[in-house]
């Protein structure tokens, strides 16, 4: 299987998160998430630098808001990830790429790539509009080393 070429259809992404290394699950019923990375700049400027400002990257970091529907039968949902935010755990955290069967299962896609790190949970949002579907928002920030890895069978 080749790495997915073109522009991808973001239903191909998801996220999967867990409180043990290794054994991370999909988030259910997930709308949609926004993953970003970071670095730190310290600016070094002096009065050399023609009134330019100049700087330096320093601490790397990773952040992922993701969007989900509020469902109290979900396996891997609010109701977990609320626990995990009430306990302080460590989660572990995957942004992939997945291919789904006919029977709705989530493979990842070989060849595409992943990210994956250690956060915190900073932020549970739960919203309910009157006749509305309700949502959560959960914001994780990274703890440590943030790796990008080829996914293969």
């Amino acid at each position: 299987m080749a790495e997915t070429a073109g522009i991808r259809n973001g239903s191909g992404m998801t996220v999967y998160f867990s409180g043990t290394d290794g054994s991370e699950v999909i988030v259910d019923h997930i709308t949609d998430f926004t993953y970003t990375v970071n670095v730190d700049m310290v600016d070094i400027s002096t009065k050399n630098n023609d009134g330019y400002q100049a700087s330096l990257p320093r601490q790397k970091s990773a952040s992922l808001s993701l969007t989900a529907f509020y469902a109290v039968d979900a396996t891997n949902g609010y109701e977990e990830l609320v626990t995990a935010w009430l306990a302080g755990t460590k989660q572990y955290v995957k942004v992939t790429s997945v291919d789904y069967d006919s029977a709705g299962v989530a493979t990842e896609h070989v060849d595409d790539k992943k990210y994956e790190f250690a956060a915190y949970i900073e932020s549970v949002e739960l919203s309910a509009g009157t006749e509305d579907n309700a949502t959560y928002t959960v914001n994780f920030r990274s703890e440590g080393a943030i790796t990008q890895t080829t996914i293969t069978a």
